[in-house]
């Protein structure tokens, strides 16, 4: 008779330890699909995986930071027109044409890569 395999854990309701019989089929299934796969190829596609993972966070990060240095820039731009006395309104009206801006430029650059 095989041996059986159980799955111990605390009831998170009543906290009392709780014993469960694993079901080993889906392992065994699991099994014999990678058995005869050799080992090379069962790395590659994960390894493969990470590395276009990494690359997008990298340029994420880079993306990020390009646009942080931006949002300063503009910033210090937009302070040295608004008057220090005039108040919300002229923050209104940059914050206005400076939205406007930043749709036509993201709808000329979909519009670039749609082209490609």
């Amino acid at each position: 008779m095989a041996k059986k395999s159980y799955f111990v854990y605390k009831d998170s309701l009543t906290g009392k330890i709780q014993r469960r019989l694993m079901d080993s089929a889906p392992q065994k299934a699991f099994l014999n699909t990678i058995k005869n796969v050799p080992i090379d190829r069962l790395i590659r596609g994960p390894v493969s995986e990470a590395k276009k993972q990494i690359l997008t966070f990298m340029t994420t990060a880079f993306s990020l930071t390009a646009a942080l240095f931006w949002n300063d820039a503009i910033k210090a731009m937009i302070t040295s027109y608004i008057p220090k006395e005039g108040g919300w309104p002229y923050l209104m009206l940059a914050a206005v044409i400076v939205t406007m801006i930043a749709v036509s430029a993201t709808w000329l650059i979909s519009k670039t890569v749609e082209q490609r």
